[in-house]
């Protein structure tokens, strides 16, 4: 094997900074799953792969506080995600 490419790809189940090295993405929401544990909130988006999106506390704070508590009002919406 002489292709490097599958060495650097990141092993997750979930979008993480490394799928946003080459600059922000716009997703749209297409389902939100909640389950308990470290990571409760699953955001799935068009395109997704089978990595949803999975935000810290603070983001869905934010989310809560501009969308409401309700998650099914979130498909269709959309967020631009950036590595900072």
């Amino acid at each position: 094997m002489d292709d490097m490419k599958p060495t650097i790809e990141p092993k997750s189940d979930q979008l993480n900074a490394d799928d946003l090295i080459t600059g922000p993405i716009t997703i749209k929401v297409t389902k939100v799953a909640i389950k308990s544990g470290e990571q409760p909130v699953s955001i799935f988006y068009e395109g997704d792969n089978g990595k949803p999106y999975k935000c810290c506390k603070s983001m869905a704070r934010i989310m809560v506080a501009a969308w409401g508590a309700d998650s099914k009002r979130y498909v269709g919406r959309s967020l631009t995600l950036y590595r900072d």
